[in-house]
């Protein structure tokens, strides 16, 4: 049984159907779970999937109390949820500064350490480029 991580990029389009995305992401979520492999995602991911469900220009916006019952339905009851320490912010700010990312990686950054924390093989997510620079090989990083 491995376990295997999805990042926000990865999670929302597994319950948004109006995405280009979604049947990719979906499929593999499916795939995982099918597979016996342990899905995780962090209290961060979760905090992150409310905010861009509820923000999305979709044709059909999703409400506050739809995207909380997604999330809790889909991700909440399947997934491992990790929690984030202060240290483990600590050590995604310390990565991204030894690598030079600033702004908006970070949150990048904090997928990677709670996945690695957590002993994750794979990570899921659409932002390949962001996370292989900061993985440095330590974890596979690839589109669902």
């Amino acid at each position: 049984m491995n376990r295997v991580f999805f990042d926000t990029s990865a999670l929302v389009p597994v319950v948004t159907e109006q995405l280009h995305n979604h049947p990719g992401a979906h499929a593999r979520f499916v795939s995982e779970l099918r597979l016996g492999n342990v899905l995780c995602c962090s209290t961060h991911t979760l905090a992150e999937c409310y905010a861009t469900l509820t923000a999305l220009p979709l044709p059909r916006r999703i409400s506050g109390p739809e995207a909380a019952r997604l999330i809790e339905v889909n991700f909440t009851r399947r997934c491992t949820v990790i929690d984030l320490t202060a240290a483990d912010y600590q050590e995604a700010i310390a990565l991204c500064a030894d690598f030079g990312r600033i702004s908006g990686q970070i949150y990048d950054a904090l997928h990677l350490v709670a996945a690695l924390k957590e002993g994750c093989r794979q990570l899921f997510t659409y932002n390949t480029s962001h996370f292989q620079a900061l993985a440095q090989n330590r974890i596979l990083c690839s589109a669902p």
